[in-house]
C-alpha cells in the first residue's frame, strides 16, 4: 500500500479535497503507483506529482483511474473540474506548484517586470502621438459620435427591477444585497461531515455562489467557476454563503466544496435538474 506524503499546508480545499479522494481510490484498489501508471498509460512521474497535489491530472487520466480502480467515475470527475478551477486560479496569481518554495515569487516578480515594461511602452507610444497630433489639428482623430456610444451601452445586459448586477459585474458581491438570491436555483448539492453544500446559481445575473448549512462555527464553504473562487465561514448560525462568481456560459459549471470545523471534507454534485430555493428571509 503506499504511503503518501503529508500534503502542502497551502493547497487549497478543493484540490486537498480531490487528491485526498483519489489516494483513497488508489488505496482500497490495493494498487501501488506503479500499478497505476502501468494500467492507466499515464508515466510514473506524472502520477507521483498528481497524487502528491502538485499537478492536476488531465481528465482522461482521472477517467482511467475510475475505470482500474472500478469506482463510478462522476463522483471522481466532479471533484477533479473544482479541483482544476483552484488550480487554474493558482496558475493566475502566479503561484508555483505547491510545496516549491519560490517558484511564485519568482512567477510574480517575472509578470511583475512584464507588466511593467509594458506599461513604459504604453506610455512612449501616447507621448509620441501626442507630439504628432496637436489639439486642434485638422489631422487629429475625430470624436466618436454620442449616438455609437449611447448604442454600445443599449447593447450591454440590463438587470431586471431589484437585481444591482450581473456578470462580471456579480464577481466578489453578496448575492443577498445585490437582488441576485431572489430567483435562485440550486444546480448542484451535497454533503461534508451532515453539513449540506449547495451550489446556487441566478440567471439574472448569470453568477454563482456555494452555501453551507447545519454547519460548527469555523467551518468553510467554496465556490468555483472558470478560474475564479470564493470562500465564506460559518458563524454562530452555523449557515456561510459566499460571495458570488461570474458563469457567463452553462450554469452547471460552478463547483462546490466545503470543510467542516471537525475536519469533513465534501464537495456538492451536479443535479440532473436545477431546483429552485426559497428567496432570503424565508429561513433557507
Amino acid at each position: 500500500m503506499p504511503r503518501w506524503r503529508a500534503l502542502p499546508e497551502e493547497l487549497e480545499p478543493e484540490i486537498r479535497e480531490f487528491v485526498r479522494q483519489m489516494r483513497g481510490v488508489v488505496d482500497r484498489a490495493g494498487l501501488s503507483v506503479s500499478d497505476v501508471a502501468e494500467q492507466t498509460g499515464t508515466p510514473r512521474a506524472d502520477w507521483v506529482r498528481h497524487l502528491d497535489g502538485r499537478q492536476p491530472p488531465p481528465r482522461e487520466a482521472v477517467a482511467a483511474l475510475a475505470r482500474v480502480a472500478g469506482v463510478p467515475a462522476a463522483h471522481l470527475a466532479a471533484m477533479g473540474e473544482a479541483a482544476a478551477a483552484a488550480w487554474r486560479h493558482r496558475a493566475e496569481r502566479g503561484d508555483g506548484p505547491p510545496g516549491v518554495p519560490g517558484d511564485g515569487a519568482r512567477g510574480g516578480r517575472r509578470r511583475r517586470i512584464l507588466l511593467a515594461a509594458g506599461a513604459g511602452a504604453a506610455l512612449l507610444v501616447v507621448a509620441a502621438a501626442g507630439l504628432l497630433v496637436r489639439p486642434g489639428s485638422s489631422d487629429a482623430a475625430p470624436r466618436e459620435p454620442a449616438s455609437a456610444a449611447t448604442a454600445e451601452r443599449s447593447d450591454r445586459p440590463v438587470p431586471p427591477p431589484g437585481v444591482r448586477c450581473t456578470a462580471d459585474g456579480c464577481m466578489g458581491r453578496d448575492p443577498e444585497a445585490s437582488g441576485c438570491a431572489a430567483k435562485a436555483v440550486a444546480t448542484a448539492r451535497g454533503t461534508a461531515g451532515g453539513v449540506l453544500i449547495e451550489v446556487r446559481y441566478s440567471a439574472d445575473c448569470r453568477a454563482a455562489w456555494a452555501w453551507m448549512v447545519g454547519a460548527d462555527p469555523g467551518s468553510q464553504v467554496s465556490v468555483s467557476a472558470h478560474g475564479h473562487s470564493a470562500r465564506a465561514t460559518a458563524g454562530r448560525s452555523g449557515a456561510a454563503t459566499t460571495p458570488m462568481v461570474t458563469v457567463p456560459g452553462t450554469s452547471g459549471t460552478a463547483t462546490a466544496c466545503g470543510t467542516t470545523a471537525r475536519g469533513a471534507q465534501g464537495c456538492a454534485q451536479p443535479l440532473a435538474t436545477p431546483v429552485p430555493v426559497p428567496p432570503p428571509g424565508s429561513g433557507s
